[in-house]
């Protein structure tokens, strides 16, 4: 079912009590999946901002996302301005209650301000806890969540993370802040994006119904066991995207700690850099460090349990050859790379919105050049809008770049490219 590889160099220079590894899971691109059941909810921000063609194909949008369910999927509808609403659900998708539901979404309309945390936790309170369904949210704003603290969105966002409901966020337009939609999905082993006109959202609405129907592995978690004296100290997704995973222990085993990792599709990778603090051992034998397996549903049946080979464990050897220990693995420094990215092309935003020309033009470039580097055509296209290099390698901004543009490059900053 999966592939488990871990990458590191094996090699410590005496006395060394530190290392990382990176853990590459990928899904068999040729294994029989039956679709797990799918509990889907849609979301829709109503705030005043809303009004007018962004309602108008949001409401659309809805409608033809409802008309596609079938009886086996379980939906629920909810909108949200200064307070959420249950519009529908949670029901089936038999043709009756879509009717129902394609009713209610039509009398949506735009007022007042916007809460978002409303409607993520309704969602925890109304969908359930059968955990047997890939649970789904496609959640659609137009504006910051200004009616409410930061703390309060991230509270919801906790919530849906701990009831294993991942959420798609887009943000329709440009006047939607990027870390708040980025913070939903990452914690959620979700997705974000933007859809720049309103007359997006039905094909955006449509694309991500599909890749969310075609969801086979469900409440996927990576177990990582480790000897006594291992202690993993952080472990990050570094592909596709950046984000913090977080580690919890094993109450039936003191020396396993484990990480969700949502759901899963065919053919799907996830690569994960572990950092460890280690007990040091004499030089000239291999250790393991750490053993990882997955448990997780194929449709919506019962947890399987597939152990790494060896080819997965982390092993470390002590040398007091300097040269193999100074040795730094490709697929460490390629992440370590791809972060230092992210974190340069964030400084030349908050740079560029402060007003500082010189700064984020210096930062923007920098980006560019470790973008080409790294190999990551997509985030590389994005900073091609941003700024412009001539002949000479003179870089400068674009200065017929639009709102689009930045915020298309703020939702993507962070993730990354797999090594080539």
């Amino acid at each position: 079912m999966f592939s488990l590889r871990a990458y590191q160099n094996p090699y410590l220079q005496v006395g060394q009590n530190t290392i990382q590894a990176v853990i590459s899971l990928h899904v068999d691109d040729n294994a029989q999946f039956t679709p797990a059941p799918l509990s889907l909810v849609l979301a829709i921000d109503q705030s005043a901002s809303m009004h007018g063609a962004k309602m108008q194909a949001a409401r659309e949008g809805a409608i033809q996302v409802v008309q596609a369910l079938d009886e086996t999927m379980q939906f629920m509808l909810v909108s949200f301005n200064d307070v959420s609403r249950l519009l529908f659900g949670p029901a089936m998708g038999t043709n009756a209650n879509k009717r129902s539901a394609i009713a209610a979404i039509q009398r949506i309309t735009a007022t007042n301000g916007t809460r978002m945390s409303t409607a993520l936790n309704m969602i925890v309170e109304h969908l359930g806890r059968d955990q047997s369904r890939a649970r789904k949210v496609l959640f659609l704003t137009d504006g910051r969540n200004e009616g409410e603290t930061r703390f309060r969105l991230n509270e919801a966002v906790e919530r849906c993370r701990a009831a294993n409901i991942s959420i798609s966020a887009w943000g329709v337009g440009t006047d939607w802040d990027a870390n708040e939609l980025r913070h939903m999905a990452d914690s959620t082993h979700g997705s974000a994006d933007i859809i720049p006109q309103p007359q997006q959202i039905i094909p955006a609405f449509t694309l991500a119904f599909n890749e969310m129907r075609r969801t086979a592995i469900t409440h996927a978690t990576l177990d990582l066991w480790s000897p006594a004296g291992v202690k993993i100290t952080r472990m990050q997704q570094v592909y596709p995207s950046l984000a913090e995973c977080q580690l919890e222990g094993d109450g039936t085993n003191p020396r396993q700690v484990h990480a969700s990792l949502g759901s899963l599709s065919m053919g799907e990778q996830r690569d994960y850099l572990l950092n460890l603090e280690i007990p040091v051992h004499d030089p000239g034998q291999a250790f393991l460090m750490v053993r990882p397996s997955v448990r997780y549903l194929v449709g919506g049946g019962t947890e399987q349990v597939q152990k790494s080979t060896q080819d997965g464990w982390v092993f470390v050897e002590w040398t007091e050859d300097l040269n193999l220990a100074a040795q730094v693995e490709e697929h460490i420094a390629h992440y370590t790379h791809e972060e230092e990215l992210s974190d340069t092309i964030k400084q030349g935003q908050a740079a560029l919105v402060a007003g500082d020309v010189v700064r984020a033009t210096k930062l923007l470039g920098e980006a560019l050049l470790m973008s080409e580097q790294s190999g990551n055509e997509k985030i590389t296209h994005l900073l091609s809008n941003l700024v412009l290099r001539d002949d000479k390698g003179t870089i400068r901004l674009n200065p017929h770049v639009d709102a689009v543009a930045r915020k298309t490059l703020a939702i993507n900053t962070g993730r990354t490219s797999k090594l080539k």
